[in-house]
């Protein structure tokens, strides 16, 4: 059987379009490291076309041309493909890592350290006061949309402790009645997005003005612009719109 290789020239994923669907394997050699996404497919770099009627679009641009699993495989190859990119030496003796025989990893044969493709945690909050929702701006953002409070865990936080954390640093306010709620992989490079819902529990918004520039609080029928269906933020904050 002939290879199929998801392919990225950068950050881009390679496609073809047609009448029926949109394709995202192709037969053509890779160049660089390949890494195996599934039992049918590997990922690799392309930076020419991989055939005469391929063209290049980003990630978010595919989910909305992909099925949710097509997009769900090429989000998985992305990850890895920055993972193999970006861990070619030994972080420990720098010698050159090569491909573990039968883990996900990087293996070192000098020192025997073994490297597993990264996963960043991310906490991102819907906070809710009353009947209102908490929505900011990301301070120098190209994006038109307002979103939810969302950073970095830190090393020794609990999920919980990073929320309030990141809420108070942000906005300025204090939360309480943390709850989980969802999950999402994050291929920007790596991230896991962990969303949660709180409540306001006192302060006044004061935005950092070095992550988020504005920030307010907005009723169910004077929401500003919002993310698109493609995130955890969208889905979190149409929960608040049904009531939920």
């Amino acid at each position: 059987m002939t290879p199929s290789f998801v392919l990225f020239d950068g950050d881009q994923l390679w496609i073809r379009r047609s009448d029926q669907a949109t394709d995202y394997l192709f037969e053509s050699p890779a160049t660089g490291p390949t890494e195996p996404v599934d039992d049918a497919c590997s990922v690799a770099t392309a930076a020419e076309a991989p055939a005469p009627d391929a063209e290049r679009i980003g990630l978010r641009a595919a989910f909305d041309l992909l099925p949710a699993d097509g997009f769900a495989r090429v989000a998985l190859a992305r990850q890895l493909l920055h993972w193999r990119l970006t861990h070619r030496f030994c972080g420990a003796c720098g010698a050159p890592l090569e491909r573990h025989p039968a883990e996900r990893a990087m293996r070192c044969p000098s020192c025997e350290l073994a490297v597993y493709p990264r996963i960043n945690p991310v906490v991102i909050t819907r906070v809710t006061k009353g009947d209102r929702i908490l929505l900011v701006h990301k301070a120098g953002a190209a994006v038109p949309f307002w979103s939810l409070v969302a950073g970095f865990v830190e090393a020794g936080e609990s999920l919980e402790d990073a929320v309030a954390r990141e809420v108070k640093e942000e906005v300025g306010l204090r939360v309480v009645n943390i709850r989980y709620a969802a999950s999402q992989p994050w291929p920007f490079p790596n991230n896991l997005m962990l969303g949660f819902t709180a409540d306001y529990a006192g302060g006044e918004i004061r935005p950092d003005s070095v992550e988020i520039s504005e920030a307010g609080w907005f009723g169910r029928d004077k929401l500003p612009p919002i993310p698109s269906r493609f995130s955890i933020a969208r889905r979190l904050i149409d929960a608040f719109i049904e009531g939920a």
